[in-house]
């Protein structure tokens, strides 16, 4: 019988270059290079310095380079280094889904085990455009994120059928390697919960990491449980509760790369459409945040009932640490209203005690909107309903910020 991990397995073989659209290989030049630029803003922050200096102290065989650095290590250890640097600032692409995904972390491992093999640019391409194929259907199949688990562990799947293209590996072999890295690489939701840990930099560089020891294990013969998914013990009753095998499964009627966004904002997905209703607000109508008496996000209640509590909790309100900021829409938003704009400058220690900020913080606050639920979660909209101190009322429903894959930037 034909187990559904050695049908992701031929999913993953069948994208080829030479069949790759002329426009799916552009996009996949652009997902590249926004994650080259995401990953060297990233690398002088502390987390990064710390997976950079353990790859260097741990040595390897120098196969794979540790981006902006002259230091070259195996390549486990420089996706760890690279990935770590690619997540810190938040600017790493996503693609909509109830579960948020980041499908970028399937670049970091397929650089580095190209530079192994010494493969092509065409042969990296098609590489980590499997791993973004594999990935986001993971994300449209099922939810773990209700179950407790981050939405890393999809890349248990998708990086090691995307690094054994380039190594290589026979059919066999990749269904081995996803099945040995899917036993090994579950991710806790506790990165994302409360106040967040300066480990959450690290999360997708471990899971990816692990997918590629996964696929040379199983390139030297090492086998895993074929029925890794569907199995009384697999990822759907271990982990996701239930998983949609038809669509997981379906005919790429068109390759997912193309759904993924870019974000113009370094913040949560309903932060970038909330900021950008925000300032459409302040241009057209002439405010500042000085303006403001109260400001109420609306969000989609399926959005909502996923964050209540967390969101608008006090770890979010009052941030103690850039992470927790920058994962915080409220806080993200008052930011942006004082300083006019958002980025990395806007989550610095000095912001997060500003008391101009603080105070537009406490005049803000979530809440559910039935009508914006048709767009969910194909589009992360937010309406903002901004009440001025002289009484004015305004309002702004944002579907698509830019660099959405339907709003393209240059």
């Amino acid at each position: 019988m034909t187990t559904v991990v050695r049908r992701l397995a031929e999913i993953a073989a069948d994208i080829r270059i030479d069949t790759l659209p002329s426009d799916v290989i552009d996009e996949a030049k652009r997902r590249l290079l926004d994650s080259l630029g995401s990953g060297l803003g990233g690398f002088h922050a502390e987390p990064s310095q710390i997976a950079r200096g353990l790859a260097e102290d741990l040595g390897g065989n120098p196969e794979a380079t540790i981006w902006g650095s002259p230091h070259r290590t195996s390549c486990e250890r420089a996706t760890l280094a690279n990935a770590t640097m690619l997540r810190y600032l938040d600017f790493m692409d996503s693609h909509a889904g109830s579960d948020p995904c980041h499908p970028c972390f399937n670049i970091p491992p397929c650089l580095a085990v190209a530079e192994r093999v010494d493969a092509s640019g065409r042969d990296l391409i098609a590489a980590f455009v499997a791993g973004y194929e594999i990935q986001i259907r993971f994300q449209d199949s099922c939810r773990v994120g209700p179950r407790g688990w981050a939405s890393s562990t999809y890349l248990e799947f998708s990086v090691p059928l995307a690094v054994g293209k380039l190594l290589g590996l026979d059919l066999d072999q990749m269904t081995h390697a996803a099945a040995i890295s899917a036993c090994h690489s579950n991710t806790l939701y506790a990165l994302c919960d409360g106040e967040i840990p300066a480990c959450k930099s690290s999360a997708d560089g471990m899971t990816a990491a692990t997918g590629i020891v996964a696929a040379l294990l199983a390139k030297r013969g090492l086998d895993g449980p074929l029925d890794v998914i569907e199995g009384k013990a697999g990822f759907v009753n271990a982990v996701a509760h239930s998983l949609d095998v038809d669509r997981l499964l379906a005919p790429a009627t068109e390759l997912r790369v193309m759904e993924v966004n870019t974000k113009w904002f370094n913040t949560v997905r309903i932060g970038q459409t909330a900021v950008t209703g925000v300032f459409a607000i302040f241009e057209a109508n002439g405010l500042g945040w000085r303006d403001i008496e109260s400001l109420v996000i609306h969000l989609p209640t399926g959005e909502h009932s996923s964050h209540v509590g967390v969101w608008d909790g006090e770890s979010r309100l009052r941030p103690k640490n850039r992470d927790s900021a920058n994962h915080s829409p409220i806080f993200s938003v008052a930011v942006a209203a004082v300083d006019g704009a958002l980025g990395p400058e806007q989550y610095a220690d000095g912001r997060l005690v500003d008391q101009d900020v603080l105070g537009l913080v406490d005049r803000i606050r979530l809440a559910p909107d039935t009508q914006l639920d048709p767009h969910w979660p194909e589009a992360s909209v937010t309406r903002i309903e901004l009440t001025t101190k002289d009484g004015r009322h305004f309002e702004e429903t944002t579907l698509y910020p830019p660099g959405h894959s339907r709003n393209r930037v240059s």
